[in-house]
């Protein structure tokens, strides 16, 4: 028995030794890959006379349902970034709030943690808390403040993207709702 490895043990064993040196949320989002991969039905394979063998699988990538684009993923924060290419102080901070909400799973962030992600990728905002109090009080704002703990300049303040904020990034990066 110890001599016999089952196939999938084997993958199993690849698998974890290709992922251990990433982080806990790209470890997540490659098995989210890995169930979505596994749940398509496998190819069936003919075998030709000559005993080669080819697959009778059909290539669907070029016919992207409406579903299939709402489940696009970018693969890392700053592919996102790059795809939206935004300017403005309240556009990077509204990609990364973006990231937060739909890659992180998160229904609210705070100033750093934009700040965090910013930086992660060499992004510089000067004054991130500056930047998102002037962003939430513009018309139509990309940014909504949800609750604020204390008064004045030390209190501590949470954040969500608008419709708005969520349209900006989604047609910016091609991402279409």
């Amino acid at each position: 028995m110890s001599q016999f490895v089952l196939p999938e043990l084997n993958a199993m064993q690849q698998i974890a030794n290709i992922v251990a040196s990433l982080s806990t949320q790209e470890r997540k989002r490659v098995a989210s890959w890995l169930v979505e991969y596994a749940s398509q039905e496998a190819p069936e394979t003919v075998e030709e006379p000559d005993g080669s063998t080819h697959s009778d699988a059909v290539d669907n990538t070029s016919t992207n349902s409406a579903d299939e684009s709402l489940e696009m993923r970018f693969t890392t924060f700053g592919d996102l970034y790059s795809a939206v290419s935004p300017k403005k102080g309240a556009q990077k901070a509204a990609v990364a709030g973006y990231w937060l909400e739909t890659e992180q799973g998160q229904r609210s962030w705070k100033a750093s943690e934009v700040n965090k992600l910013l930086k992660s990728i060499d992004v510089k905002v000067s004054s991130i808390s500056i930047v998102l109090t002037n962003a939430v009080k513009v018309d139509d704002p990309l940014i909504m403040e949800l609750e604020r703990m204390g008064d004045g300049e030390r209190s501590r303040k949470t954040f969500c993207l608008s419709e708005r904020g969520l349209a900006y990034v989604e047609g910016a990066s091609g991402k279409t709702a």
